[in-house]
């Protein structure tokens, strides 16, 4: 019955909040910056291989520019094959008249990358008063086409291929499924970039192999990374629509009786698991409107309800502490809003 009742719930709301847009960006929950950050000075370099790559105009120019970045070539292309076959085929490249096209769409969708300069800077101030051994990487940015990654992160770099991240506007759009579109937009490119980054820092319980464990890890490098960046949207971290947050929200509760009801909290089957926290479009055990990962939400909730109901505690005392139980207990979540 308790089933019914949500699939039923979740097609109902539908009608109550036709004013949500399915693209509006949604936040509600603005971390504090973290002490300090705002005095700390960053020097940013960014790099334009993007734009150095298409000023080449001859196969002997692409050859040059090979030979100037050995370090990017190697990690941007680990599959590209022979030298030479990665230069005829990027000479190929920039001399197609759709992709130069393509390409131009960059300014359209970043401009001059002030707004990524901004975002990075804001971003790294952050984790630097949070880890002041944390060293600012340089930037590198690429087009290539879709040939190279969409992000490459190392200690000292990090690659962004800005063609994967020009918006739904952009001529081509990048080989994925269409609900996982949402990430390869500008405004989700930081926002990405720091949930990878905060896999450094989000200590858990590697024994505890429960789905508790892991929505609460979820929940942690969410928080995290909108503590990096905090005027980050919800929508941009973890990849719901304002109107999917909208309905969550309201529907939570019949959401955590779901996990209740069917004892998944401490669920260890892997394929039980990755039905509440992989990458899916919906999670359609619980219903046809719940989206996909609806665990990492959950588990964002829970970490956001211990924060408030335990304001001692700084970030970096959450970020260490792995016991997933005792953040549940102490968050005193049990499926309300804030508000309730």
């Amino acid at each position: 019955m308790r089933k019914i009742l949500i699939f039923s719930f979740l097609a109902g709301i539908a009608g109550v909040l036709t004013g949500c847009h399915e693209e509006t960006d949604s936040v509600r929950h603005t971390p504090k910056s973290l002490p300090g950050a705002d005095t700390i000075s960053i020097h940013l370099v960014i790099q334009r291989l993007d734009s150095s790559l298409f000023a080449c105009r001859t196969r002997t120019d692409v050859e040059a520019w090979v030979t100037a970045n050995p370090a990017f070539v190697r990690s941007y292309f680990p599959e590209a094959g022979k030298r030479e076959q990665l230069v005829s085929e990027l000479f190929r490249r920039v001399n197609e008249p759709s992709l130069r096209e393509f390409y131009g769409q960059t300014k359209e969708s970043f401009g001059n990358f002030d707004t990524l300069r901004r975002e990075l800077t804001t971003a790294f101030r952050h984790l630097k008063a949070y880890d002041p051994a944390f060293r600012v990487p340089e930037i590198r940015l690429a087009f290539t086409g879709f040939l190279g990654s969409d992000l490459v992160l190392t200690d000292s770099t990090i690659t962004i291929g800005t063609d994967y991240f020009l918006g739904n506007k952009a001529k081509f759009r990048p080989d994925v499924y269409g609900y996982q579109l949402w990430r390869y937009n500008p405004k989700a490119l930081v926002p990405q970039i720091l949930f990878i980054l905060s896999e450094k820092y989000v200590e858990t319980n590697r024994q505890d192999k429960s789905l508790l464990n892991e929505m609460i890890g979820y929940g942690k490098a969410y928080e995290f990374a909108q503590t990096l960046l905090p005027e980050t949207p919800d929508s941009l971290l973890i990849g719901y629509t304002g109107k999917q947050l909208a309905e969550t929200e309201i529907a939570q509760d019949l959401v955590w009786a779901h996990l209740i009801d069917n004892k998944l909290l401490y669920e260890t089957n892997p394929m039980k698991k990755v039905k509440y926290t992989g990458d899916r479009p919906t999670t359609f055990e619980i219903g046809p409107r719940c989206p996909g990962s609806i665990g990492r939400w959950v588990g964002w909730q829970i970490v956001r309800f211990y924060k408030e109901q335990n304001p001692d505690v700084t970030v970096r005392e959450l970020m260490q502490n792995k016991d997933a139980r005792q953040i549940l207990e102490l968050s005193k979540y049990r499926g309300q809003t804030p508000e309730s």
